[in-house]
């Protein structure tokens, strides 16, 4: 028999068929082969190949399972009965279980896998969702014959909504209130993709005083309040008298030198305060984030030349400073999420229209749909049920890749087999 180093071992635990396994190790460690020798020791023990089902992330990972599943249940049938103790033990199986009735079973799986109806369910969670959704149809209150589109389409359908949505008058508007916040060209079309995985938590969307509410901001504040907090009308004076006493050339006091120099006092917007904390207060990864600094600037002969009552003023000002951030924060942070539920309420209803129209589904509509099925008062028992009767073991790969939407498809399942 093989020696085995403290990894295998841990491999040879983690891949036991008896007990509930969260594995989590380096990329190349062997993470899927632990998987693919929990199931060739379930199916050692006689488990149903149907009855165990294996989620993956993507196509090509669950190509690599099955690949791998039957390139060891393959070896497996070939090989001399001294080398297939050798190998049975090294995945697992003691000793003492290595008997002829064993042996003869491992060297039958390979046909077994092969035969199972419908093949091994080693699939994407999207798959599966699919075909539970197929087999469910009026439950899940899906079309029959309904068509999964990928990305691809997906983003061809989105595009031709927004042309549509750019040229309507009406919801022109809703495109109109995200732009500003939307970085390029195609910002909108990333945002649409986004929001369209998104569909439960904004087809719903909230108002401005609701989002406010959520954000800690009075309603009624505007940008004029926020800058009226930091502006006292001194401002211009007490920068003009210390960014001519500052280094250009010096990486300490450049970006003070230029931003006191260049804020347009009497244009203040939101973006340029913001620009005036980056020189007045500390950053995100300080011991004391976002306070301010007070009258630290350059080292003691700038300040002396300075003096100290422009230090002391500009010291207040940066306290203003610092008592104002939250309020430009939350305000841009209300604008930005009041404009996102604008352009979601246009743009959701369309994209569920087009979809429906055509009986598609996407790759969030099926893990949504598949949630709600195994949710729904009256209908999730039977349904999950009818699925217990199939499935008696959950293999999960690349867990850490699922959204919380798939993970409780996956904790809905699992609840069965204890109830």
């Amino acid at each position: 028999m093989t020696t085995m180093n403290d990894a295998t071992l841990a491999q040879i635990r983690a891949a036991a068929p008896d007990v509930s396994t969260w594995l989590s190790a380096n990329a190349g460690s062997g993470k899927t082969r632990v998987l693919t020798d929990r199931v060739a020791r379930l199916l050692l023990q006689e488990v149903p190949p149907e009855r165990i089902l294996c989620l993956t992330y993507t196509k090509a990972a669950a190509m690599e399972m099955q690949n791998r599943l039957f390139d060891r249940l393959g070896g497996w049938a070939m090989l001399p009965e001294d080398k297939l103790r050798e190998t049975l033990h090294d995945v697992g199986v003691p000793a003492e279980n290595l008997t002829p009735d064993l042996l003869s079973r491992a060297r039958t799986l390979f046909a077994r896998a092969i035969e199972t109806p419908g093949g091994l369910k080693i699939q994407t969670i999207h798959s599966f969702c699919s075909s539970v959704l197929r087999r469910f149809p009026l439950e899940a209150g899906v079309s029959p014959g309904f068509t999964e589109i990928d990305e691809r389409v997906q983003a061809r359908l989105i595009a031709d909504l927004l042309d549509e949505m750019a040229d309507d008058p009406v919801r022109r508007d809703a495109i109109d209130a995200v732009v500003p916040y939307l970085g390029d060209e195609d910002g909108i079309v990333s945002l649409a993709r986004a929001v369209a995985g998104e569909t439960e938590a904004l087809e719903t969307p909230s108002g401005w005083e609701e989002i406010c509410e959520a954000v800690g901001i009075d309603p009624g504040l505007t940008e004029d309040d926020v800058l009226a907090s930091v502006l006292t009308g001194g401002e211009r004076d007490i920068c003009d008298a210390i960014w001519p006493h500052l280094d250009p050339e010096s990486k300490q006091q450049a970006k003070l030198h230029r931003t006191l120099r260049d804020i347009p006092w009497e244009a203040m917007t939101l973006d340029t305060l913001a620009e005036l904390e980056s020189v007045c207060l500390t950053g995100p990864t300080a011991k004391e984030p976002y306070t301010a600094k007070g009258t630290k600037i350059g080292n003691a002969a700038i300040r002396d030349a300075i003096g100290p009552e422009t230090m002391e003023a500009f010291g207040e000002l940066a306290e203003r400073v610092e008592a104002a951030r939250p309020l430009r924060c939350g305000l841009l942070t209300a604008r930005k999420t009041h404009a996102l539920h604008v352009f979601a309420a246009a743009f959701l209803p369309a994209y569920a229209t087009a979809k429906t129209a055509r009986g598609w589904l996407d790759f969030d509509d099926l893990i949504n749909r598949m949630r709600r099925l195994l949710s729904a008062p009256g209908i999730a028992q039977w349904v999950l049920f009818r699925l217990d009767g199939g499935i008696d073991h959950i293999l999960v790969d690349e867990a850490q890749d699922t959204s919380p939407e798939q993970w409780a498809v996956i904790e809905r399942l699992a609840r069965e087999f204890t109830s």
